[in-house]
């Protein structure tokens, strides 16, 4: 009976270790340089790591490693060698060394070799990780906001030198916490080098600085391109934003406001940049009241600029909700072989600088008639139930795809490639519907002037 309960506690253990990734022993992360950006509402960090296989057989791949809080903010990671080929990411996995943590397994480009040495360059993008304290404040103070992380690069393998600098908006530090070697230079603050670091060592750091960076947030994004064969694809963004910093305390001042907004909005958002295509054309900002005509437009050679100014300035915890569009030519984006058409576009654009995208709707109508549809997405997106959309003159609809993601930032605007049969003939329908609706209103006319609908005989 004993010997049956230890074998079953050990088939259970096995079961357990079998979705875990064994940690390799044999590397070493012989230096590794860590820069973290904070200038923004978007910490931005990159890790460079000098790894050496000191065992007497290849490794394929390592494990790449962030603390838990930052791993649940993670929203985008990317890794690439020193030659700057991409490198294939296994996110979210789980290792036998470590019961806490965010791990990832990275594939080298080729298996590295015995005593040989590779350099690992890795993205990192995390929003909301950057926090404001105090909460709220009132019109006309400064923002300060709050980071914690770790004095040390996390990592299941031993180090032998690591360096962290990380940069802030300005050099107004509230505090900082120390562990020696750290200096603060300005804007920008050094930790270490640390030598001989134990796998997986950690040490809280704390910042306390200020940041009156635009802390906005888009919470809804819905995206609808509709493809049309007469030669233009039309675009529209339907967005929900959110001034995510410290939120108002207190009432809101316009006299104030108007004489000197330099110093009575420092943390509020006035205005923000969006970058279209440099084809697109028919510009449009509007919201529910109507259209907003403080906006401009600057045409560059390789992008339309559109500076968005909302009828008020954006102060934390407030809203705005507004939609744009615009038109490009499908020539510049739409491929044709015969009856393949090959539509290619960003499945998320640029809306302002460091962007944060909550949730994220793309829908894409194509013509009515369209078939065998296949979508391929640049990363994980939901593929919802396809609808149908109609319009002026459709009979049987047109075909909607519905892509949906969350949690987005500045790197993913990527383009998906949609693919899609189309009979031409099939584009004569709706010049015929015309066609034929005018005729038969041309007969009934002719029809109802020839006939005589009087009760009374003709007099002679």
């Amino acid at each position: 009976m004993v010997r049956e309960q230890l074998a079953l506690v050990l088939l259970l253990a096995a079961g357990c270790l079998a979705g875990k990734d064994a940690v390799s022993s044999n590397l070493v992360n012989r230096e590794i340089t860590r820069k973290i950006d904070l200038k923004t509402q978007v910490a931005h960090v990159s890790y460079e790591y000098e790894i050496e296989n000191t065992g007497s057989s290849a490794v394929s791949h390592f494990h790449f490693a962030l603390e838990s809080h930052h791993g649940k903010q993670l929203a985008f990671l990317g890794a690439t060698d020193d030659e700057k080929n991409s490198l294939k990411i296994a996110e979210n996995v789980q290792v036998e060394s470590a019961s806490d943590g965010y791990f990832a397994r990275i594939t080298f480009a080729s298996p590295l070799a015995a005593g040989a040495k590779a350099t690992v360059i890795v993205q990192a993008v995390l929003p909301k990780i950057v926090v404001p304290f105090p909460t709220e404040i009132t019109q006309s103070e400064k923002q300060l906001v709050r980071y914690f992380g770790n004095h040390y690069v996390l990592s299941p393998y031993p180090t032998d030198s690591q360096t962290t600098n990380i940069e802030l908006a300005n050099s107004k530090i509230e505090s900082m916490s120390r562990l020696k070697p750290a200096t603060a230079t300005e804007a920008k603050i050094q930790y270490g080098p640390y030598e001989n670091v134990k796998a997986l060592a950690s040490d809280e750091l704390s910042l306390h600085y200020e940041n009156n960076a635009p802390y906005l947030s888009i919470q809804d994004m819905d995206r609808k391109i509709e493809v049309s064969h007469w030669g233009n694809i039309a675009v529209e963004e339907t967005i929900e934003m959110l001034h995510a910093g410290a939120k108002l305390k207190g009432s809101f001042s316009r006299l104030d406001f108007q004489r000197n907004p330099a110093v009575a909005a420092q943390a509020a958002v006035l205005n923000f940049k969006t970058v279209l295509p440099a084809t697109a054309r028919d510009v449009y900002y509007r919201d529910e009241i109507g259209n907003i005509s403080t906006s401009h437009l600057l045409e560059k050679e390789d992008s339309v600029e559109v500076e968005i100014r909302p009828r008020f300035p954006l102060f934390g915890g407030w809203k705005t909700n507004y939609y744009t569009g615009y038109n490009v030519p499908s020539h510049e984006y739409l491929e044709r072989s015969g009856s393949q058409y090959r539509l290619t576009m960003r499945a998320l654009d640029h809306v302002y600088d460091d962007q944060h995208v909550q949730q994220l709707r793309v829908r894409i109508i194509l013509p009515e008639g369209s078939k065998n549809i296949k979508v391929r997405t640049p990363y994980a997106m939901e593929q919802r139930e396809q609808t149908l959309h109609f319009t002026y003159l459709d009979t049987c609809g047109r075909p909607v795809v519905t892509l949906a993601a969350s949690n987005l930032v500045q790197d993913h605007i990527q383009d998906f490639v949609l693919t899609y049969e189309f009979d031409s003939t099939v584009m004569l329908q709706e010049p015929l519907l015309v066609v034929g609706a005018l005729y038969l209103l041309f007969l009934v006319v002719i029809v109802y002037v020839r006939l005589d609908f009087s009760l009374k005989p003709k007099q002679a």
